[in-house]
């Protein structure tokens, strides 16, 4: 059939289109790579045969990373370290000159009690798996109770990372008894740290006291049956000996401290406190 002109027209713009259509090139990409890395090898050969370059053992490569790995992680973890114990220290109050090493270890009226103190700290965890334990240091002021107890809470906190709160019973009374903590949240976020916190030590317990107010000797004791539940230990500092504490606390009390088989610290003698001027001991 012969073609009209319009369909011999079409005809002629596709061969045009067709032939104005790029050829398409041949990847040599791969070709171009594949020449790179022989060039770059045998670059190192040269290299290395010159002995400019040294030669690589997987194993020490290996041994050197590890110990490099180790190493970040342990600075890693000693920083975390520092920053608990920085928080544990701030949380427990403590007085920092309460140190053993500020303690007169050669002195028989402490002695004894400072190998007790040690004792106490290196077989921590093993008493709580017992149920909690306990220390009752009583003996007149300025004896050394309260730096005895602020020593044992440093060296869990350093050593140990243990949780500590130190707390003068007066000040633990204004602040659930007396309002010195307004809300009632609060007071009872206090009141669970006081129960849950691993080692409680409350100082001047009764003291200058014959007779606790009733409502301040059964929170005492029921305080203390939570932490026996618990298995916390802790430890009651105060001027009375365990005669005059239990005509002070009461019996409800005086049960709760008895239920933890307390060990006793009697601290006696002058003062240890630095005289101050004219005033002294």
């Amino acid at each position: 059939m012969k073609k009209t002109a319009e369909e011999i027209a079409a005809d002629l713009n596709d061969i045009a289109r067709r032939r104005r259509r790029p050829k398409p090139q041949k990847d040599i990409a791969a070709t171009q790579a594949g020449g790179e890395v022989k060039g770059i090898l045998n670059r190192l050969q040269q290299l290395r045969a010159g002995g400019t370059l040294p030669e690589y053992n997987y194993l020490d490569l290996k041994a050197q990373y590890e110990r490099q790995a180790n190493k970040d992680v342990q600075q890693a973890q000693a920083q975390a370290k520092l920053q608990r114990t920085q928080r544990l220290l701030a949380q427990a109050d403590l007085n920092s000159e309460w140190v053993f090493a500020n303690m007169q270890a050669d002195d028989p009226a402490l002695s004894h009690h400072i190998d007790t103190a040690h004792h106490f700290i290196n077989a921590f965890d093993h008493w709580k798996e017992k149920g909690g334990a306990a220390i009752l240091i009583y003996g007149d002021f300025g004896t050394g109770k309260s730096t005895l107890a602020g020593a044992i809470a440093h060296e869990l906190i350093n050593k140990h990372q243990k949780s500590v709160i130190f707390q003068q019973w007066a000040s633990v009374v204004d602040r659930l008894f007396f309002g010195v903590i307004e809300d009632q949240e609060s007071r009872n976020q206090y009141r669970r740290a006081l129960e849950e916190v691993d080692l409680l030590i409350i100082d001047e317990v009764a003291a200058n006291k014959s007779r606790l107010a009733e409502s301040q000797s059964s929170f005492l004791g029921h305080l203390l049956r939570r932490r026996r539940n618990l298995a916390k230990s802790v430890i009651i500092i105060t001027n009375h000996d365990p005669q005059a504490l239990h005509k002070a606390v009461g019996d409800f009390c005086f049960e709760a401290i008895k239920a933890f088989h307390p060990v006793d610290i009697a601290l006696h003698g002058p003062s240890r406190r630095p005289d101050i001027g004219e005033y002294r001991s």
